[in-house]
Formats: structure tokens, C-alpha cells, sequence
């Protein structure tokens, strides 16, 4: 077992039918994840949170699928989730950057990559996000400053 699991594994004990639904709609959207149906993985994920809504994974998850239909608003907001319910893992910070980058505000996105780098100060990916959201910060003072 990961250690990412447990918290989420102890919250609750759900009904095991249950939880082989959520586990097929976690499957599904996977799927339709990975052949790029994002609008279909959206309602597998929708479901599958109405039935777990204390699932970090299953935020995440919708959290990249509202990313791959530009909805970063809605991103932002299934990050904040996940950070909410796993503050002990990166991937909400990830997630809730790389919205906010894509919603031009680089510094909130800077300071999104910066606490995931707290948790996990070698990943390349979170390090390059936080560069090129201050790369951004700066771009745009610079560009403020000479008008």
C-alpha cells in the first residue's frame, strides 16, 4: 500500500458495492482519459465523486480532465480539494499551479508550485512551473513599469 493511501483509506469504510461502483467509474475515466474523451471521463468522475466526495484521487483526476477541456477555474477548484483532503502530497499543488498558470496568474501560480516544492523539492516538474509562472511575474512587472 502507498502511503498516500491510508488517509484516505481510513476516513471512511464504504459499502463494498459501493465502492466496486466507484472503482469502475475511476477505471472508465481513466480510459477516457487516456484515448483523450475528456467530456466523457468529466461524467464518469462526476459520478464517481457523488458516491466518495472525501477522494483526493478522484479530484485529481477530474481536476487533469477540467484541465484538458480548459475549464481552469473548475481545475483550480477540484486542486484546492485535493490539497484539502492529501496536504501531505504535491499533486494538488501541481494541479492548482498549473490552472492558475494557465488562468495568467503567474504569481499565485509561482506560490502554488512553491508549496508543492516544499513537500517534494526535486521534482523537476513543479520546479520548472514555479521558474516560468516568476519568468511571467517578472515579464509582466518589466512590461508594467515601461508603460
Amino acid at each position: 500500500m502507498d502511503k498516500t493511501d491510508a488517509p484516505e483509506k481510513k476516513k471512511t469504510r464504504t459499502d463494498p458495492r459501493i465502492e466496486a461502483k466507484i472503482n469502475a467509474l475511476r477505471r472508465k475515466a481513466k480510459d477516457h482519459l487516456s484515448i483523450k474523451e475528456f467530456n466523457e471521463a468529466l461524467q464518469c468522475l462526476d459520478l464517481a465523486i457523488d458516491l466518495h466526495s472525501t477522494s483526493y484521487k478522484l479530484y485529481r483526476m477530474r481536476s487533469i480532465a477540467l484541465t484538458c477541456l480548459h475549464e481552469y477555474d473548475r481545475a483550480a477548484a477540484d486542486a484546492d480539494r485535493v490539497m484539502e483532503l492529501a496536504p501531505h502530497i504535491m499533486d494538488g499543488y501541481y494541479h492548482k499551479g498549473f490552472a492558475l498558470f494557465h488562468l495568467k496568474d503567474y504569481a499565485a501560480a509561482a506560490h502554488a508550485f512553491q508549496e508543492g516544492l516544499k513537500l517534494n523539492p526535486t521534482d523537476k516538474t513543479l520546479r520548472q512551473g514555479f521558474w516560468d509562472a516568476i519568468a511571467l511575474v517578472s515579464q509582466s512587472r518589466t512590461g508594467d513599469a515601461a508603460s
